[in-house]
């Protein structure tokens, strides 16, 4: 087995274990080495390997030596792999929506109120509100409330898929700018709706909340004409890069092509999402749902 292979699952199994964590600093190079049975030479090679593939973040400490830190998230080391395979899509832009709205409502859906991101949602809508954000600061932190709407689940995989994604749907929501009529009100627009989506997990009311994402992220297209739809060989041919005037405003762009007149029912949409979170008075264990299978037909044909 490769060396850089002999590391990773070593740092599988001391974070299975406990004994570490992400963001956290690796032991020496020499205690990996005899930890993974490798020498020195081909695990200090190996780290470099690591850290160009974002795994791993390399600096000089004292006397020069080579520590080596975990990043806090592994999984955006996808994202520069998942670019490449979609500047060969033929549908880059439908294929990101389409993801987003999946994996969003379906978190969403299942969304714990007293779960610790919503302390760091709600620091990101105060921190969007600010009138000093520049474009990128904006969108960076656009970016990151739809992350975090995902840890909600407790789903660390579907946080990790949506993560990898970070760069290509910052540079997509980016490239909206220019298109939009008016940018100012877009981003009123846009951090109101956080506050919506916010209001809703809190009330419980989850159903609400992933209809509302899946709407926010479509309408983020529709306002600016662009078409998910339309085929294309790369994301550099769908759109460029917003500029500012001389006023300092965004001016809006000539639109690529325009949405359809209307977004698919939601319900028809979700028909094809995995299974809804379960109502108030449903069950998840099915050895419950047996055993009140009569009462609750009874209660049927009494409403009925």
């Amino acid at each position: 087995m490769a060396t850089d292979r002999k590391i990773l699952q070593w740092l599988e199994n001391e974070l299975f274990d406990g004994n570490l964590v992400l963001g956290q600093e690796l032991p020496s190079e020499r205690r990996i080495s005899d930890a993974v049975g490798t020498s020195r030479s081909a695990t200090h090679e190996a780290l470099k390997d690591l850290e160009s593939r974002g795994i791993l973040r390399l600096y000089e400490g004292k006397r020069h030596q080579m520590i080596a830190q975990l990043v806090r998230e592994p999984a955006a080391s996808a994202g520069p792999a998942l670019k490449l395979h979609m500047a060969t899509a033929e549908y880059p832009l439908r294929d990101i929506v389409h993801t987003r709205v999946l994996l969003e409502t379906w978190a969403l859906r299942r969304a714990n109120p007293e779960h610790p991101s919503m302390r760091e949602l709600a620091k990101i809508i105060d921190e969007m509100s600010r009138d000093d954000l520049s474009l990128k600061d904006f969108h960076h932190l656009e970016v990151s409330f739809h992350v975090a709407l995902t840890r909600l689940a407790g789903n660390s995989l579907v946080t990790g898929l949506l993560t990898s994604l970070r760069d290509s749907i910052y540079e997509y929501t980016l490239s909206l700018v220019g298109y939009v009529p008016l940018w100012s009100t877009t981003a009123t627009r846009l951090c109101a709706e956080h506050r919506a989506i916010y209001a809703a997990i809190e009330s419980g009311d989850n159903e609400l909340a992933a209809r509302m994402v899946a709407e926010h992220i479509e309408g983020h297209y529709l306002e600016a004409g662009v078409d998910p739809e339309r085929k294309q060989r790369s994301s550099a041919s769908v759109f460029v890069q917003p500029e500012l005037g001389e006023d300092g405003e965004v001016h809006p762009l000539a639109p690529t092509s325009k949405l359809a007149d209307h977004v698919a029912d939601n319900k028809s949409r979700d028909a094809d999402l995995p299974d809804a979170a379960p109502r108030a008075n449903e069950t998840l264990n099915p050895m419950e749902a047996a055993s009140n299978g009569g009462s609750s037909a009874s209660a049927g044909e009494s409403a009925g």
